[in-house]
């Protein structure tokens, strides 16, 4: 079985165009092979493709900043604002997107109870749970968020609802006016976070965000990050757009400073249109190779707007992710009565795509079907 390293995969990634990772680039990639045990981090979603060129100048220039804390960052702030049509004090920057929803979440669920979809992205949900927050989940429908059934949920005691588009782990998009309608009717008395992580990947993205509410003022939270699409995941950039008071909100929450590379980046690429062009099409070829992995093997799975894909293996999904990772494949399973078979699958290199290529059969022949 071939060996590789995943950091060189990545760097080489990065500088490739997505068309080039074919057979012709793997003699090279050979040539930098290493003694290091083949694996695959498919459990998480990362986007190996990397910093834009103009991020990574910014983060190389910023190195002699590196000593000092950033103490203004209204420059990125601005820049947001002006991408989104949106006063600065509308635009709250954040550690990763991560952060904003675990303080936003914990703060405001000690005011009731959080309401979400199931499955969904649910650390922020997991972290409020630990420091004594109630959390209600409402299942999905033919794999889709139902909103109906999601309001006919909502009792005087929801303090927030969480919603995430497209949906992690499904990757199903929701439909936009209902979207839009739902914010509108829920927020005149609780708010609404829209998680837009991987917004960038939604056909005709720019339309698709309900970034225009807050703009109308409506008690609406968007959630955004430079982790996903912008592949700056260990630079731990977010932002939320929302109304002053939560802004307010979470910066009293906050204990620490932006960072300064991620900061610099951040403000080097945000709406790079020819970076996103070639990011997002690499993301595809990923989503495309696991896609054909599944069809081979002959398993289902949803057809994804994130950067990730959602599969029936029709057996255990716990038993799967451990038969997997003894094949050196990190898988996630996430925890909703409804998908006990399904496991998420993460973009990552095409070197470790082809290693779940070639592990999956003899996963898929010791776990028994369900």
């Amino acid at each position: 079985m071939p060996q590789f390293n995943r950091r060189f995969l990545i760097q080489a990634g990065s500088m490739l165009a997505p068309a080039l990772w074919t057979a012709r680039s793997r003699p090279i990639l050979a040539a930098q092979e290493t003694l290091v045990a083949p694996h695959a981090r498919l459990n998480v979603t990362e986007n190996p493709y990397g910093p834009s060129p103009a991020a990574r100048k910014a983060i190389i220039a910023c190195v002699p900043e590196a000593p000092y804390y950033v103490e203004d960052d209204n420059s990125l702030r601005d820049k947001i604002g002006r991408q989104e049509n949106l006063e600065r004090d509308k635009i709250a920057l954040s550690n990763g997107s991560l952060d904003a929803l675990s303080l936003l979440a914990t703060d405001i669920g000690r005011n009731g109870h959080l309401l979400a979809p199931q499955p969904t992205y649910t650390t922020h949900l997991n972290y409020a749970q630990r420091r004594g927050v109630e959390v209600r989940y409402v299942p999905l429908a033919e794999h889709t968020i139902n909103l109906d059934t999601l309001r006919r949920a909502i009792t005087p005691q929801t303090a927030m609802v969480y919603l995430c588009n497209p949906n992690n782990p499904t990757g199903t998009m929701l439909d936009h006016g209902k979207l839009l309608s739902f914010c509108k009717d829920v927020s005149k008395n609780i708010p609404v976070v829209v998680d837009e992580a991987y917004f960038e990947l939604l056909p005709m993205a720019e339309q698709m965000t309900v970034s225009s509410l807050v703009h109308s003022g409506h008690d609406v939270i968007v959630v955004r990050t430079f982790s996903k699409v912008y592949g700056m995941a260990g630079l731990r950039i977010g932002y939320i757009l929302a109304q002053p008071n939560r802004v307010k909100q979470l910066y009293s929450l906050t204990t620490t400073s932006r960072n300064q590379a991620g900061y610099a980046a951040a403000l080097a690429c945000l709406g790079d249109k020819t970076y996103l062009t070639g990011a997002i099409a690499y993301l595809k070829t990923c989503r495309n190779m696991i896609y054909d992995i599944c069809e081979k093997n002959e398993l289902s799975f949803l057809k994804s707007h994130g950067t990730f894909v959602y599969v029936n293996t029709l057996r255990s999904a716990e038993k799967m992710k451990a038969a997997l990772a003894q094949r050196g494949v990190d898988i996630r399973v996430f925890d909703s009565p409804e998908y006990q078979t399904w496991i998420r699958v993460g973009t990552a290199t095409p070197a470790e795509l082809e290693l779940f290529g070639r592990v999956l059969p003899e996963a898929l022949q010791e776990v028994p079907k369900a």
